[in-house]
């Protein structure tokens, strides 16, 4: 069972565990349409506290959903990253979101980078990480190439999607490496 109080740091960004008191700033980023029309929703989640506590009391239920807060120094909440390991498979889906105030600033790579890592480091019979950016959202695509993701052929166990960029923990060794 990981350590749940422990903070990851970054280059600029610390990541931790998601806590019931982070619930609030959650809220904000979920219902923000600006933040979630990458997802399918441009008028937000339309989420309350009730229905964010329901959801917080199922990813406390689920040992391979890991949710974290991500935060910079002087700005305090930036956002938010996910990852759900698939152990059967041996990958784990990534997922990352900001608020728009923190976007374009390098925040993401870095907090997707520590993400990775610890995801690597802490889970180490998982083989690869992976997600699947909308062709429309380039900045995402931006993002994931800078973290070492790659587009390739979605794996036949997977359900239909419109992509699927993966990186695997081998070649995240060697770009460490150098």
């Amino acid at each position: 069972m990981p350590n749940h109080t422990v903070e990851i740091h970054g280059k600029r960004v610390t990541i931790r565990y998601t806590a019931i008191h982070d619930l609030p700033d959650l809220m904000t980023l979920w219902n923000d349409g600006r933040v979630m029309k990458w997802v399918g929703f441009p008028e937000g989640l339309g989420y309350d506290p009730d229905k964010l506590k329901n959801w917080f009391s199922k990813l406390q239920a689920d040992p391979n959903r890991h949710h974290f807060v991500v935060h910079v120094k002087g700005t305090g909440f930036c956002g938010e990253l996910y990852y759900e390991a698939d152990k059967a498979h041996k990958r784990a889906g990534l997922d990352i979101k900001l608020i728009p105030e923190a976007q374009g600033q390098g925040i993401a790579t870095d907090a997707l980078k520590t993400l990775i890592r610890h995801v690597f480091e802490s889970e180490p019979e998982l083989e690869a990480v992976w997600t699947e950016p909308s062709e429309e959202n380039i900045a995402a695509r931006r993002l994931y190439e800078r973290c070492g993701l790659k587009p390739k052929p979605r794996p036949v166990d997977m359900e239909q999607g419109s992509s699927y960029w993966e990186l695997q923990r081998d070649d995240w060794i060697n770009v460490q490496e150098k």
